[in-house]
């Protein structure tokens, strides 16, 4: 693997970029599906209120995106039943605090600010740990916030609960319904992804160039692509399918192994897929991972920002602490979190336009729906491609199922509200992505080095009575691939932040990385029933790379 630092992104580029994810133009049809069709019979039986409440069990059908038909459905229903969970505890708490607190004052506002803060932290934490990946923690921020908003216009819980239901339940079905023309197509495009992004990085690899990026996206992309194949239970099923034994060669050909006979790529066992929630969340339990950085982060900056909305008495706190949130779930990245709060505020400025828009056209029943729908299929299409964009389409969506302008009233106070709201929340998690814990990706980076040589020295040990293919080896060889990607991505994130710190740290990141992809390299090579050679040799190489 190469060892100059990787190039570092223009800011100017990162607030445009959109990378080179495909259009999830499907994604975008399946979100407006799941929430409008449950929505429009809701409007036809005559509950056109609780229809738009539909929604927040609708927004699970985005945490099945991409996964095989085989583990999407788990997916949708436990990212399902944490979003109706935070809706139906925002709904109590925002029913049951006038009863409880009748003549407290801001109290009240206080407590909503302390459980969307817990809620942004845990959320945060367990997204981040277990990589699900995009949307993130947001929604779950935002179906709490509804669920706070529809309570005091006179909802009760059991109706927000009914209609999470209502949302979980279509998501599911719409989620799985592409099963019926290709079952296949989520593994297949796993492969192939992983597939292109090796061939780039070989191609790289062979000309002599620098392909640090592109070993990273291949490194993640394999990854990937056998966790796809794993949840389709095709290695399980069938170890010689084409899918199988095209990935198999990739992966040989990524850490650098040549067969002199292409049967060889055939012979048992294959590598592993994702190791299991709960260890990938024990990974995590440390103050220096990527997920606690985030998770704290994120319990400030909520904090913070909702009671500035309370002293200013905008009457929205829930409004600055997800726009706070927003910014920070994403992780430990200053420049790109940075880039997040400018997309946000222009992203809710041109929002609000729309909504403004919206109103004006005084859309109700069906034809709310339909708009909704139309939001949310925007929202799927940009979400993973540019943040700011898909926050214009965000805005109106949250504003419009809160019930903002519901009533017919004048729009422009609870309009500049939101504004200032958004500001604040932005301003505040910008602030404390500088100032809480500011060398995060140092600490960050040197935790995911020394889980690396951890890991690697775990795996030696194991090497030296068992063979490399045997299922406890498996195991730690799979941890070791899992751990060097998370320590790639560590340092292209240290990089970004702060690019002299990350010079003067780089040979030891690398040596590091190198050592364990060369530990994996020497177990592909190792003959069937043989151990490990040198393994005293393996041993002086990671001692070494521990004292740098």
């Amino acid at each position: 693997m190469d060892s100059p630092l990787p190039a570092v992104p223009r800011r100017r580029s990162l607030l445009v970029a959109t990378p080179g994810t495909p259009v999830r133009w499907a994604a975008g049809l399946r979100s407006a599906v799941a929430f409008g069709l449950p929505a429009l019979i809701f409007v036809v039986a005559g509950y056109s209120r609780e229809a738009l409440i539909v929604s927040v069990g609708a927004f699970a059908v985005m945490y099945g995106e991409g996964r095989p038909y085989r583990a999407r459905w788990r997916a949708v229903v436990v990212a399902g039943a944490g979003l109706a969970a935070a809706a139906v505890l925002g709904a109590a708490v925002g029913t049951q605090i006038d009863g409880l607190w009748p003549a407290a004052g801001k109290i009240d506002h206080f407590i909503e600010v302390a459980l969307l803060s817990v809620i942004a932290c845990v959320a945060v934490f367990i997204v981040s740990a277990l990589r699900a990946g995009p949307p993130g923690a947001f929604f779950f921020m935002l179906v709490c916030a509804v669920g706070m908003g529809v309570a005091r216009a006179g909802i009760p819980v059991g109706t927000v609960a009914a209609c999470a239901v209502v949302g979980i339940v279509s998501s599911v079905v719409v989620s799985m319904a592409g099963m019926l023309f290709d079952r296949s197509a989520p593994e297949r495009a796993a492969v192939a992804r992983a597939v292109g992004a090796i061939d780039a990085y070989v191609e790289l690899r062979e000309r002599g160039e620098p392909a640090v990026a592109a070993h990273r996206a291949a490194a993640a992309l394999l990854h990937g692509g056998w966790v796809a194949l794993y949840d389709a239970g095709i290695p399980q099923r069938a170890p010689d399918s084409d899918l199988v034994t095209m990935l198999l060669a990739k992966h040989r050909q990524f850490i650098g192994v040549v067969a002199a006979d292409p049967a060889e790529q055939l012979d048992p066992p294959l590598p592993l897929g994702a190791a299991g929630k709960r260890s990938r969340a024990h990974r995590s339990l440390t103050v220096h991972s990527h997920a606690a950085v985030s998770a704290t982060r994120a319990l400030v900056a909520s904090g913070v920002a909702g009671s500035v909305g309370i002293l200013l008495d905008l009457g929205r706190p829930d409004w600055a602490v997800i726009s706070a949130v927003l910014v920070v779930h994403q992780g430990p990245d200053r420049i790109v979190g940075t880039v997040r709060g400018l997309h946000r505020l222009v992203g809710t400025v041109v929002g609000l336009a729309l909504f403004a828009v919206a109103y004006q056209v005084g859309a109700t029943g069906a034809a709310l729906v339909l708009l909704l729908m139309v939001l949310m299929f925007l929202i799927d299409l940009m979400i993973a491609r540019n943040y700011g964009v898909a926050v214009m389409f965000i805005t109106p969506v949250a504003l419009l199922i809160g019930g903002v302008g519901a009533s017919g009233g004048p729009i422009a106070a609870p309009m500049r509200d939101r504004l200032i709201e958004t500001l604040i929340g932005v301003v505040v998690a910008l602030a404390t992505l500088w100032l809480v814990v500011p060398r995060a990706h140092r600490h960050n980076l040197k935790w995911a080095d020394a889980r690396v040589l951890d890991s690697t020295a775990g795996l030696l040990h194991a090497l030296r009575t068992e063979n490399p293919n045997s299922d406890a080896a498996l195991v730690l060889r799979r941890d070791l691939q899992l751990d060097l990607v998370i320590d790639d991505e560590c340092g292209h994130r240290a990089v970004r932040d702060e690019v002299e710190w990350a010079r003067l740290h780089w040979s030891r990141h690398t040596d590091t990385i190198r050592v364990g992809y060369d530990l994996l390299l020497q177990c592909w090579e190792t003959p069937p029933g043989e151990l490990i050679a040198d393994p005293d040799g393996w041993a002086t190489r990671i001692e070494k790379a521990r004292l740098q």
